[in-house]
This record gives C-alpha cells, sequence and structure tokens, in this order.
C-alpha cells in the first residue's frame, strides 16, 4: 500500500510538473528568507562579541609599587564573580601594550614618545563576563585601600555601548522585516499549495471517483497528495542547501574583511546543520501538509 501511495503521489508531480515547479520555487524562497534572517542574526551577535572582547578595564599601578599588593590585588580582582579574565603585563611590556591599545591615537602616542623613560608601571587587565559588570568591577577597586598603589584606572567604554546599540537596533529592525517576509512568503506557499492541491483533485476526480467505488479509504485517497506535498519540502530544502553553501562560501570572505573579524559562519552552519534546516524542513512540511490537509476537506467529498 504504501508503494502505491508514493507511486500515485509522483504521478501527480509529474502530471503538474509546471505548477509544481512554481510551488517549490516559492517554498525554495520562503526557506531562503528565513536563513537569510538567521544569518543576519548571527553576523550581528557575533559583531556584537568582536566588539565585547574589545572592551576592558586598564588598571595603571605606580611605578614604585610593591610587587606583592599588585600580586594580592590581582587575586581578590580575580575572585569577584563578575570576573572573566585578569592579566598582569610587567612594566617593561607594558609601554609596548600602551602603544598597540592606543595605535589609532595619533596624540596619545606622539605625547609618550616625547618621554625619555617608561611612563608606566605595571598594568592590570580585567575582562569582565558581561560589559555591565565593569561598573562592578571599577566600584571594587574604588576602595581606599587601593589609593596607595594604584596610579589611575582607564575604562572607555561610552563608544563601545553605543556601537552595541547600534547594532542591536539595526538587527531588531532586520528581524522586523525578516518576520514580515517570511510571513509574506508562508502566506503564498499556503495559496500556492492549496491551489496546486485543488487542481490536482480535479485532474484525478474520476480516479478518485472509481477509487470509492472499490471501498478506498478517505486516508488513502488523501495520502499521495500528503506525500507530495512533504516532497515538495523535501526538494526545497535541497535546492536552498544546494545554493546556500556556496553562497555563503563566496560571502564570509567579503564579510570577515568588512568586520575585521572572523564570523565563520561556515562553521556556524555546518554544526547547527541539523537544528536549522531539520527544522526548516519540518515547518514548511507542516504548512504543506496543512494546506493540502484543508483543500482536501473542503473540495474532495470523501
Amino acid at each position: 500500500m504504501i508503494f502505491r501511495i508514493i507511486k500515485f503521489a509522483f504521478q501527480n508531480f509529474y502530471r503538474n510538473f509546471w505548477l509544481a515547479l512554481v510551488t517549490i520555487t516559492i517554498l525554495t524562497v520562503a526557506l531562503f528568507s528565513i536563513t537569510a534572517l538567521i544569518t543576519l542574526n548571527v553576523i550581528a551577535d557575533k559583531s556584537i562579541k568582536s566588539i565585547e572582547e574589545k572592551i576592558d578595564i586598564s588598571i595603571y599601578f605606580k611605578k614604585d609599587a610593591d610587587i606583592q599588593r599588585i600580586l594580592a590585588t590581582k587575586m581578590e580582582v580575580s575572585k569577584l564573580p563578575e570576573v572573566k579574565k585578569t592579566t598582569l603585563i610587567n612594566k617593561k611590556d607594558a609601554l609596548n601594550w600602551f602603544r598597540q591599545k592606543h595605535q589609532n591615537d595619533k596624540a596619545i602616542l606622539s605625547s609618550v614618545d616625547i618621554l625619555d623613560e617608561n611612563p608606566l608601571g605595571d598594568v592590570l587587565v580585567i575582562k569582565a563576563k558581561n560589559t555591565n559588570d565593569y561598573q562592578k568591577i571599577l566600584k571594587f577597586l574604588s576602595e581606599k585601600k587601593y589609593d596607595d598603589i594604584i596610579d589611575r584606572r582607564d575604562f572607555d567604554n561610552k563608544d563601545h555601548k553605543e556601537i552595541i546599540a547600534k547594532i542591536n537596533a539595526i538587527k531588531n529592525k532586520v528581524r522586523k522585516i525578516g518576520y514580515i517576509i517570511i510571513g509574506i512568503f508562508s502566506f503564498i506557499s499556503i495559496l500556492i499549495v492549496f491551489n496546486t492541491v485543488r487542481i490536482a483533485i480535479y485532474t484525478h476526480r474520476q480516479e478518485i471517483a472509481i477509487m470509492k467505488l472499490v471501498g478506498a479509504t478517505n486516508w488513502f485517497i488523501r495520502a499521495p497528495f500528503l506525500v507530495e506535498e512533504v516532497f515538495y519540502a523535501f526538494l526545497s530544502s535541497m535546492i536552498l542547501i544546494s545554493v546556500f553553501y556556496p553562497l555563503l562560501n563566496f560571502l564570509e570572505p567579503h564579510l570577515n574583511y568588512f568586520l575585521n573579524y572572523n564570523v565563520d559562519l561556515l562553521n556556524y552552519f555546518k554544526n547547527n546543520f541539523f537544528l536549522i534546516f531539520g527544522s526548516e524542513f519540518l515547518v514548511i512540511s507542516f504548512i504543506n501538509v496543512f494546506s493540502s490537509f484543508i483543500a482536501m476537506k473542503k473540495y474532495l467529498k470523501v
């Protein structure tokens, strides 16, 4: 029986080939819209992450500060629940690190070059687990007991916050537009599948009547149409994958250059292949089967 159902499903596909081709095209575009939205969200999240990685607190110790006090301070800071990582840079390497950190600020670099000796002491670089945790860490280091060893605390988060806020705003707008586009294509997909089934039923009306006369069950008549819609979903998913990966492979180097960060989209989609494309296949299959079932319920008197 299963073989006969599949046979009838493929017969329906070939008899209405051009209509099936239109259906598959619309379904592929709908899937591409969903995947593009996922891609944009991943790019936005990775861009925010790259910016957050550049944010830190630099604690400049006085040149004559006792090394034991400095190590003790590093240990105390490391134990804070908000702290992700601490790095102590000795005064010999601090100047090179300072130049690298401010490489785009010519005014600061020129003022350092004027000096005959290294003006810096040891530097403690602190990275927080969350960008909102930096103020708590600064408050902790603002206690009076650290005043005799800390020269200054450097935390420039204003620009980073503004950039992150802009990326989030763009991300939210893209997401809203993406949902609208997905909704439009989903609606079009339902209409096309609905009409495809109606035409298929009309084409097979005599066969269906004969099947009813010989005692075929309602589900046996419905099954080929449902299998056909799942087949449409499968073909659409395969077309999407065959187009999407080469396109991603072409675009990723350009994205990395533009963002100055390795977004690694290919690896992301490889690691989440079944979750992303499997979920999309199930969603499109459900839409197709649901549309097909409604069409048959209304136009197929069984």
